[in-house]
């Protein structure tokens, strides 16, 4: 360290070295105890070892070393929050896919639903219109004491919808996202 030195009497070489409370470096001849030799100040000293807080020890640390060292744990967090992101991603990519392939088999279904739907209503509409009379007036048909009107037979009746439901094509989110 080229720099360190008194500011006293600007020695650089010795073991004894202390820093002011108000910033000044000073080697054991130049220290007045509770007083700055520099400034004049009222102060305290802490000497300068290697026994000194991390805190306190960054002033006397090479700025090169400072800068390599700040730059190995910024490249540290950068790598950490890349592998985060990286993992975020994945997973959500993951689900994506998963939640279309549920929505294209969904979608299938639904269609498939809907073309056995149009295919029953072609099958129960054949017979309906082969019973059904022209659109018109009812014809009415005398008999001996009074006038009947003539009306579909009370045997025949409309088919209902017995075997299957009306189509349930939207499941409810729990089956189809059972995550959520």
């Amino acid at each position: 360290m080229d720099w360190f030195h008194c500011n006293r009497c600007f020695r650089r070489r010795g073991q004894d070295f202390a820093v002011s409370t108000c910033g000044h470096i000073c080697c054991a001849a130049c220290i007045i105890p509770k007083q700055c030799n520099i400034c004049g100040a009222s102060c305290s000293y802490l000497p300068i070892t290697d026994k000194m807080k991390p805190q306190e020890k960054v002033f006397f640390t090479d700025p090169l070393k400072l800068i390599q060292s700040g730059l190995e744990h910024v490249t540290q967090i950068a790598l950490f929050q890349r592998k985060q992101k990286q993992r975020t991603t994945a997973f959500f990519q993951h689900k994506s896919a998963e939640l279309e392939r549920r929505l294209k088999e969904v979608t299938e279904q639904g269609y498939r639903q809907l073309s056995e739907l149009k295919r029953e209503n072609a099958e129960l509409k054949k017979p309906l219109s082969q019973r059904r009379t022209p659109p018109g007036p009812a014809t009415p048909i005398l008999s001996h004491s009074s006038l009947h009107i003539h009306r579909t037979p009370p045997s025949f009746t409309t088919p209902t919808r017995t075997q299957h439901q009306i189509p349930n094509i939207f499941l409810s989110s729990s089956r189809i996202h059972p995550g959520l």
